[in-house]
């Protein structure tokens, strides 16, 4: 058997604002953070809620926030980063960088029922 590997993204408050991310419905990080990542990841495009501690603050909702780019290099999973900045008086979501996913290698477990 072996376990999937997917995709990588870090959401950063360049203001140090803590946060709740959200990816596809599900929450990510119980406790707010100023950083969050989510790993292994099996879609190249996500659904992101970003809901502030401080309620002052409207909540960040995008419906297709591009992780990988499908059919292009680099194939395999990969690394995105998306920070959130202050434009105009309002918090954004807004693409970093993208790069190949590091991956290590796990050792290899060999169980023997004999």
């Amino acid at each position: 058997m072996q376990a999937q590997i997917g995709h990588d993204i870090t959401v950063f408050s360049e203001d140090g604002l803590p946060f709740t991310l959200i990816l596809n419905g599900q929450t990510i990080n119980a406790e707010p953070s100023t950083s969050v990542t989510a790993k292994d990841i099996n879609f190249d495009f996500v659904k992101v809620e970003v809901n502030f501690v401080d309620a002052a603050i409207p909540r960040i909702e995008r419906k297709n926030v591009q992780i990988a780019t499908p059919g292009t290099a680099p194939s395999g999973p990969v690394a995105v980063v998306y920070a959130i900045k202050e434009k105009k008086g309002e918090q954004k979501l807004r693409f970093v960088s993208r790069s190949p996913k590091h991956i290590q290698n796990a050792p290899v477990i060999i169980i023997n029922n004999n």
